[in-house]
């Protein structure tokens, strides 16, 4: 028997669910990273779309409205799909579409013509799903951070220099 999917904006409460599927998306990032993202996400212009299933959240998309230059896009501001995650116990089962498609009603009912995205290099099942959903590869960037001080905080924060 399947179960229903619950497609809907993020609230308040969501917050602890929210938190571990974000943390199962970006490990690397600190809790409190987490916490202050989530918080600056329900205050934004954009929309954070949840998947629940029996009461649980199975994934999530987050939106913010992007008023600087997005590469390959042909106005500003774009809405742009900032975090995509479905759990992966919850996977196979249409639901990142799902949430696409909320997302994408979303836009186009503010005015949107485009939804812009980025995916990691090393992130192949993304960039394969972006790819099946409709999305068009549009450049491959690799970026960069130069400290401009010499302290020894600065440079830890950059293990590679």
């Amino acid at each position: 028997m399947s179960q229903q999917v619950i497609y809907r904006p993020a609230r308040e409460t969501d917050r602890p669910d929210w938190i571990k599927l974000r943390h199962e998306l970006w490990p690397h990032c600190p809790v409190d990273r987490h916490r202050l993202e989530i918080e600056q996400l329900l205050k934004s212009e954009g929309i954070v779309v949840v998947a629940e299933i029996d009461g649980m959240l199975a994934g999530f998309a987050e939106v913010s409205l992007r008023h600087d230059h997005v590469e390959g896009t042909r106005a500003s501001p774009v809405a742009y799909l900032e975090g995509w995650f479905v759990a992966p116990a919850y996977r196979e089962r249409g639901i990142g579409r799902g949430l696409l498609d909320f997302v994408e009603q979303w836009a186009v009912g503010r005015g949107f013509d485009e939804l812009a995205s980025d995916a990691e290099l090393e992130n192949i099942q993304g960039i394969s799903l972006h790819s099946k959903l409709g999305f068009a590869e549009v450049g491959r960037t690799v970026h960069f951070v130069k400290p401009l001080r010499g302290d020894p905080a600065n440079r830890s924060a950059h293990p590679n220099l």
